[in-house]
Parts: C-alpha cells; sequence; structure tokens
C-alpha cells in the first residue's frame, strides 16, 4: 500500500493543495483528452483503450476549483504520468511543476522511480519533462501518416 501525502501552498494570495483520488476530475480530463487528441488521435484512442490496475490522481486545486491534475500508474516499481494537464488559465505559472514535485516526492516516499509518456510531436509536453530532468529513454516509431501532428 502506498502512502499518500498531501500538499498544501499558497501563491499569487490564494490557497492551493493537491490531492491524491482513486478517480479522475473528470472535466479536466475531458479536457486533456480533447487537448492530445487534437495532436494525434489515434494514438489518444489506443490509450483510452488500455486498462490499468493501479492508477493514482493527482489533483491540484485553489479553493475547491480543480485546476490541474495529473494521472500516474504504479506499474513495475515506476510511477509511470501518463496524463499531466493544467487548465490554460493557469499555465506557465509553475503548477504543473507543483503537481510534478509533488509526484516526485511520492515516488521518493513509496520507493518508486518516476517517468513520463508524452505524445512525440508534443514540444510543450517534451520541454516540460525535460525542464523536470526526465529525459526521453525510447522513442516510438511508426510510417507516416498524411496529416502532421503539433500541439497548438
Amino acid at each position: 500500500k502506498c502512502v499518500a501525502i498531501v500538499h498544501e501552498f499558497e501563491n499569487f494570495n490564494f490557497k492551493f493543495s493537491i490531492v491524491e483520488t482513486e478517480t479522475p476530475p473528470e472535466t479536466l480530463k475531458s479536457l486533456f483528452i480533447s487537448e492530445m487528441s487534437s495532436i494525434d488521435k489515434i494514438i489518444v484512442d489506443h490509450y483510452l483503450s488500455l486498462q490499468f490496475s493501479d492508477t493514482k490522481y493527482f489533483v491540484l486545486n485553489q479553493e475547491n476549483l480543480d485546476i490541474g491534475y495529473a494521472c500516474g500508474v504504479l506499474e513495475n516499481g515506476f510511477l509511470t504520468v501518463y496524463e499531466l494537464f493544467v487548465i490554460p488559465k493557469y499555465r506557465e505559472l509553475g503548477f504543473g511543476t507543483q503537481i510534478f514535485n509533488y509526484m516526485r516526492n511520492f515516488t521518493k516516499i513509496n520507493k518508486l522511480k518516476i517517468r513520463s509518456i508524452t505524445l512525440p510531436s508534443d514540444r510543450t509536453g517534451k520541454n516540460f519533462y525535460e525542464s523536470n530532468l526526465i529525459t526521453a529513454r525510447a522513442l516510438i516509431m511508426e510510417e507516416k501518416r498524411e496529416n502532421s501532428r503539433y500541439r497548438p
């Protein structure tokens, strides 16, 4: 059984918290899936068909308003981050990093390693993870498709 931690902090004169849950914040998850599908619907549809046995959600909220979340799966000694999303209004303010650091602490407490999955043409995601000291270890290669992929 993993140990959960709760993180509270203040920023911009507001109170924020990150909590671990067993279910996703549905509205934020829908926004994430929509945004990622605009990059690569085929891979996202495949991802949505997968079944995971030990999924954790880490939800960031500002005074009872969910503004971001991450989905991690415990597998083979890793917490694999498959989803990390912050609503656009709150981006580039360090909130994604707050969620990621929370997960990093979770992995240290539970003696796990952290890794992440991001779409190959999602430069925003790639840059985010690299800025948080996560480096690419594998690439999935496939034949070129008709439509190019790019995160707006």
